[in-house]
């Protein structure tokens, strides 16, 4: 897809000399010369805009404004005389991604661009995702998740139980609330349970009640989740670290949809829907005698599997963003630094690490971006490290994941992929011949 460039200045020769360089690299190129001018145009459909702060009929504080107010999505470098840099950081606040202070370098130019198209394309592809997959909290722009969340809502539809593996911190509780938000017991409740956080005990009596006097200090009758989740989605997360005398309970629950309160003997019928997740290898538990294989085969109606962090490189700046978004809005973004540093991780935490280290880096940042100081101590050695250290290694490796995802997408061919990575041909050809691909 040709990447779209609306170019506002007044001046004509700032003007006529960008929009000239960034069409010879194959960029769909429209000027204006005016905020009433830039903002027709940016209704008729625009990925990324260079905008002029000084303009005649409506500046560009009003084209800001105006595209807040209507939902304009593209996204905004701004362009600032020498001298001005705080009225770019006050643009910065009503929405704009990044600022370029005249008289600026070429080759500043491109590299500011490149990174503000990757930004669009992937707030194009979350927001493409969300209108797919309605009321969903799962965000993601890494097609091997994608496909994990189109089979979800499918499975969401069916009833059946559901089964997701992965590793900590890889979002499963996060799909199983989608899965609820996508079923028809969206309007009902969605019930967690953490079976590891539990003795077998506790676990039991939290999860079917207990009855009045069932044990010393039961002293009312206690309704449990099972009761709670009636109408909705009953989540049980780590499953695999359950007792197997737990696990005859609960697959009577599966097959019969009936349960007893701990200390009473009136069956209690269930109207749920079950979704399970377990970090664990419940085939290999299984076999050791360690998970009971009919409650397994009850479980694993429909099992998906959530790639780790590592493995979807396009999920770092995607998950990033959406975090800061929530911690701090508009108010802060990532500086190119340290989206460098978060790419050439190896995340072991996964999402969840990652939105730590995000977190973080809001209460820590002193200014309105975050820097690779700002990260976790690991990001931060990482970003800082020298020539040949693992951080540059890492880029290099996240580089070569990403030219193989863009060549198997395009079927081996590279003008096509250039065209996807927004790449001269010539280009990409010499990063192909240089990674060894």
């Amino acid at each position: 897809m040709t990447a779209r460039l609306l170019i506002v200045d007044d001046d004509d020769a700032i003007r006529d000399s960008l929009a000239e360089r960034f069409a010879a690299r194959g960029y769909a190129v429209r000027t204006a010369s005016s905020g009433e001018e830039a903002v027709e145009e940016l209704r008729r459909g625009v990925d990324v805009v260079l905008l002029d702060l000084q303009l005649p009929k409506g500046d560009g504080f009003h084209v800001l404004r105006t595209m807040r107010a209507e939902g304009l999505p593209a996204t905004v470098v701004v362009i600032t005389a020498y001298g001005t840099v705080e009225r770019a950081v006050e643009a910065m606040k009503e929405g704009a991604y990044d600022f370029l202070q005249k008289p600026f370098a070429p080759e500043l130019v491109e590299e500011t661009l490149r990174r503000a198209l990757e930004r669009s394309r992937l707030l194009r592809e979350n927001r493409a995702l969300r209108l797919s997959l309605p009321d969903a909290g799962l965000v993601t722009a890494d097609p091997s998740m994608e496909k994990v969340a189109v089979t979800a809502r499918k499975a969401a539809a069916s009833g059946a139980t559901v089964l997701l593996l992965g590793e900590s911190g890889t979002g499963k509780e996060v799909l199983a609330r989608s899965i609820h938000a996508w079923s028809e017991r969206a309007e009902g409740p969605f019930v967690a349970v953490n079976c590891a956080a539990l003795s077998e005990t506790l676990l039991e009596s939290e999860l079917f009640g207990h009855e009045k006097g069932a044990f010393t200090g039961a002293t009312v009758r206690k309704e449990g989740r099972l009761e709670a989740a009636r109408g909705g989605t009953l989540f049980l997360d780590e499953i695999g670290d359950t007792t197997p005398a737990f696990q005859v309970k609960l697959l009577r629950v599966l097959q019969e949809r009936t349960f007893e309160r701990v200390g009473g003997n009136r069956s209690i019928e269930t109207d749920l829907r079950v979704v399970a997740a377990t970090n664990r290898d419940l085939k290999k538990l299984v076999e050791e005698g360690g998970f009971r294989e009919d409650l397994f085969y009850r479980l694993n109606v429909i099992a998906l599997t959530l790639p780790p962090l590592r493995e979807r490189p396009r999920d770092v700046q995607a998950l990033a963003e959406a975090f800061l978004a929530g911690f701090a809005g508009s108010a802060v973004r990532l500086s190119g630094a340290a989206l460098d540093a978060l790419r050439a991780y190896d995340w072991p935490g996964n999402a969840r690490e990652l939105r730590n280290v995000v977190e973080r880096a809001v209460v820590l940042s002193e200014g309105d971006e975050i820097l690779p100081a700002d990260l976790s101590p690991e990001l931060f050695e990482s970003a800082a490290a020298g020539p040949g250290d693992s951080f540059h290694e890492r880029v290099a490796d996240f580089r070569r994941r990403v030219l193989v995802e863009a060549l198997a997408e395009s079927g081996g061919n590279q003008t096509r992929a250039a065209e996807k990575l927004g790449l001269q041909r010539t280009y990409l050809a010499r990063l192909v011949k240089k990674y060894g691909i």
